[in-house]
């Protein structure tokens, strides 16, 4: 009896022996940028199962940021340029990381009214940020923040001009006057593209919520599909405030996934941003969307949305169907 149960112990060793053998060789990322390379026993959607010779890991979906070969690592290429703004596929870091990285891109908007937040997306001082930000505004401060070997020195562009406004995905591209900038610009943002955002992804937000500069929060993605007045948005519950509209909201990758948009006053946890699918589109069409100096308020005019019974039309009730 010992025989047999010894027998069937060494028949399933070589079993996995022989799967590990057979299997391609993968690298794990991890949430948070960790990676394990390792023969891929099995893949499926409770997660991924790696063999590590000695024993056979088990890492649950929610943990796996990505499953790629070597090979195709190798021939991914990190990012593209796309005229005005770049998209690709970053590596994973910790978020400390990706903050040093890519923080200075993050700019503080004022008008005369208050402020919001945008970002750098080119070299040339090309800028996303909210179309509420800059609406009925012609005059702009844009607040760059550098770093020094003394900390963050504060460089001040006045001369911001407004280049393309897109009022039903409230979306504004700004440039700053090159005469304006000293030196070269910080790093822009690398955009993500391929529409891969899921449930429970971890995301973090850089902005200056109540003129608070340059804070970061971190949270989880809560929905990839909220609608509200028919515009498609995501959901986090990264906490979003006044002065963070118009900020970049970014995966555990560095890549912009959405501009923040909008923040629940009277509830924790609900904030929303703009899809990055939806910024690259009005990038790439931005022509489209030309802001005249002549008619400041761009003379684009979109119908209302259609009213659902009940809804109330100047004050009177709309009739129904």
């Amino acid at each position: 009896m010992k025989t047999c149960r010894w027998g069937f112990v060494v028949m399933a060793a070589m079993a996995v022996s022989g799967a590990a053998d057979g299997a391609e060789v993968m690298t794990v990322t991890l949430v948070g940028g960790g990676r394990v390379t390792a023969p891929l026993l099995r893949r499926n959607d409770d997660g991924v199962v790696l063999d590590l010779g000695f024993e056979v890991l088990h890492i649950p979906a929610k943990r796996v940021l990505d499953v790629s070969s070597d090979t195709a690592e190798a021939s991914r290429s990190d990012d593209r340029q796309h005229d005005i703004f770049r998209t690709g596929r970053l590596e994973a870091r910790e978020v400390p990381e990706l903050v040093k990285r890519f923080g200075e891109a993050v700019v503080m908007i004022r008008n005369p009214g208050g402020l919001g937040t945008g970002f750098l997306i080119s070299r040339d001082g090309h800028l996303v940020t909210n179309y509420h930000v800059v609406e009925n505004n012609t005059r702009l401060q844009v607040t760059l923040f550098r770093k020094t070997e003394k900390g963050f020195e504060k460089q001040e562009f006045r001369r911001v001009k407004i280049i393309a406004l897109q009022p039903l995905r409230d979306l504004a591209i700004l440039k700053l006057d090159p005469d304006e900038i000293k030196g070269s610009l910080p790093e822009p943002v690398v955009i993500n593209d391929r529409d891969d955002l899921r449930v429970g992804d971890l995301v973090f937000a850089i902005g200056n919520p109540a003129g608070l500069e340059r804070s970061v929060t971190q949270g989880i993605v809560s929905s990839t599909t909220r609608t509200i007045d028919q515009v498609r948005l995501i959901q986090t519950d990264a906490a979003i405030n006044p002065g963070n509209s118009g900020g970049p909201i970014f995966n555990a990758r560095g890549e912009v996934v959405a501009v923040a948009c909008a923040g629940a006053a009277i509830f924790d946890g609900l904030a929303f941003g703009i899809p990055a699918n939806e910024l690259v589109d009005f990038l790439v069409h931005r022509d489209t969307y030309p802001y005249d100096e002549s008619q400041p308020q761009n003379g684009v005019t979109y119908l209302p949305p259609p009213r659902h019974d009940g809804d109330t039309v100047h004050g009177a009730k709309a009739p129904a169907p």
